[in-house]
């Protein structure tokens, strides 16, 4: 056999375990929006390293049809991939968001390991919801926000990561999230390069007109997420950063509500 067959046979059974991850990465683990906004490319980037590169290359180097030892060298190759690529997935895995927490008027994708380091059990999740990740809204009464902020900034966790404050999401939230909703369509509308990014969102080319536009805080960036409010899921994410014209819209209610309570 040589060398550069030895290297496509590799490569090939390498390409199999690839999709084979691709498939519980995309699907399960990192699903849209999560995988854009959460560290997908960052997990392919060392899933092709580890699998697709570092294995195939070494059998190129190492190989040679009747060397003394071929046997071992390969083992060892093997084994270095297996132990490396063990290691990708359950990073990936442990990684992955296990829960999306809706906290004041943002949502927040949260690693599974942040969830177990709490104590919170992927079991004790499941009474949130049956889909991956879970949907978890944050019960904060708005007379209650001070007291809980400063229960939060004494406990040193996040807002959060206060599970005795998690509800189910259910149609009751919709009013929120329908208050919290942003004007995208107005905030967009002289700014070609981001018009361009929201035409290109799933909606605009659908019917559906009960939804929200509301922020998502990833741990790579803000994005907005536009939320389904009859199946009360989000169903898509626009790479557009929320929080200049969030915090613009929440001055224009304040004055609004000032000048409706002067009447």
């Amino acid at each position: 056999m040589s060398r550069f067959k030895a290297f496509a046979i590799h490569f090939s059974i390498s390409l199999l375990i690839f999709f084979f991850l691709l498939y519980f990465i995309l699907v399960q683990w990192y699903p849209e929006p999560l995988f854009s906004t959460d560290g997908g490319w960052k997990v392919i980037r060392i899933i092709v390293g580890v699998d697709l590169v570092l294995g195939p290359l070494l059998t190129l180097i190492v190989f040679k049809s009747g060397k003394p030892g071929l046997k071992f060298d390969l083992s060892m190759i093997a084994l270095v991939q297996v132990l490396a690529l063990s290691w990708g997935v359950w990073t990936t895995y442990n990684e992955r968001p296990a829960a999306v927490i809706y906290t004041i008027d943002f949502f927040t994708p949260v690693p599974a390991y942040q969830l177990a380091e709490q104590g919170i059990t992927a079991k004790e999740l499941k009474q949130f919801g049956d889909t991956w990740p879970i949907l978890i809204y944050i019960d904060v009464p708005k007379e209650k926000l001070s007291e809980i902020l400063n229960e939060s900034m004494q406990a040193k966790k996040p807002l959060y990561l206060l599970s005795k404050y998690y509800k189910k999401f259910g149609k009751e939230q919709a009013a929120v999230l329908k208050e919290n909703s942003m004007n995208i369509e107005k905030y967009v509308e002289d700014k070609p390069e981001l018009k361009k990014l929201y035409q290109r969102s799933l909606v605009t080319g659908t019917a559906k007109t009960n939804i929200s536009y509301l922020a998502l805080h990833s741990r790579e960036k803000w994005v907005t997420v536009i939320f389904d409010l009859d199946e009360m899921r989000i169903i898509d994410s626009i790479d557009i950063e929320p929080s200049a014209y969030t915090h613009a819209q929440k001055i224009k209610r304040k004055k609004k509500k000032e000048t409706n309570e002067k009447k």
